[in-house]
């Protein structure tokens, strides 16, 4: 995506623009998107207001710089001249995967490089959309349940083990959903989430209802995998941005080892085994 320029100085003021990036930007990164798209998005704001914008990107923590650009034109200039740059911190929200927020927050960016709305308008058009309504999370435990069913089917899995999967991601997911609202620490949802999943497989295969257990119990958590994160931190190794492409890979491991603990948990206490 090709850099955009600063337009003319616009006179608002620095620290509300400023607030708002950090908003905008945090509201991104929380959402799974991937540091450049964070930095050109954020900075294409604040060139179409006449500021220069330093970004600096951790796990927990954005911090930026906002400062006006140079211009040659003489009243810009001196306004320019009459400013100081201005600098703030903020962290990084916990929101789930949302790819609608993802492409609606570009949009936005390029809403307000080509239109230079009001500040007021742009703070509102942002809140209307980070508080537009989810869907329904019983449609997506479903649609997920349905969907690991799938996988089962697609590795050649029979039916019983299709239908076993499906009430396992079930289970699993519904755990998740309620734990995570109860803001329960992140990687012992997923541990206990896996677990529960390969369980009600696991009594499947007890059971003799399935005739592909290995299979079953294999899809039984592919719900959890990291595919985000994962992707998301080679791009931003291969843009450039070490510490937060290693930081992510790192999350992405780490929600492996708990999906590998849940597993382990179910194999050890019903005596199965994936080989």
């Amino acid at each position: 995506m090709p850099q955009t320029k600063p337009g003319a100085l616009i006179d608002i003021d620095p620290e509300r623009l400023l607030d708002f990036l950090l908003r905008f930007a945090t509201t991104q990164t929380s959402v799974g998107v991937q540091t450049s798209r964070i930095v050109v998005n954020t900075t294409r704001v604040a060139h179409a207001y006449g500021y220069e914008l330093t970004i600096m990107m951790f796990q927990r923590n954005i911090t930026m710089t906002l400062m006006p650009a140079t211009s040659d034109n003489t009243e810009a200039s001196h306004i320019s001249r009459a400013q100081h740059p201005v600098t703030g911190m903020i962290r990084h929200r916990h929101l789930p995967l949302n790819f609608f927020l993802n492409a609606e927050l570009s949009r936005l960016s390029w809403y307000t490089y080509d239109h230079h709305p009001s500040l007021e308008e742009l703070e509102d058009r942002f809140e209307a959309i980070v508080t537009s309504p989810p869907v329904n999370r019983w449609l997506i435990l479903f649609l997920i349940s349905l969907a690991n069913m799938a996988f089962c089917f697609l590795f050649g899995g029979d039916l019983g083990s299709g239908l076993c999967v499906f009430a396992g991601t079930l289970c699993g997911f519904f755990v998740r959903q309620e734990l995570n609202a109860r803001h329960v620490y992140p990687y012992l949802v997923i541990c206990v989430s896996a677990f529960v999943a390969s369980f009600v497989v696991g009594l499947g295969a007890k059971l003799g209802l399935e005739a592909n257990p290995e299979i079953a119990l294999g899809t039984s958590v592919l719900y959890l995998i990291p595919g985000v994160p994962f992707i998301n931190g080679m791009m931003d190794l291969l843009d450039g941005f070490m510490l937060n492409g290693i930081s992510r890979l790192m999350t992405a491991v780490m929600i492996v080892i708990s999906i590998t603990v849940g597993l382990s948990c179910t194999l050890m206490m019903l005596n199965l085994s994936l080989l």
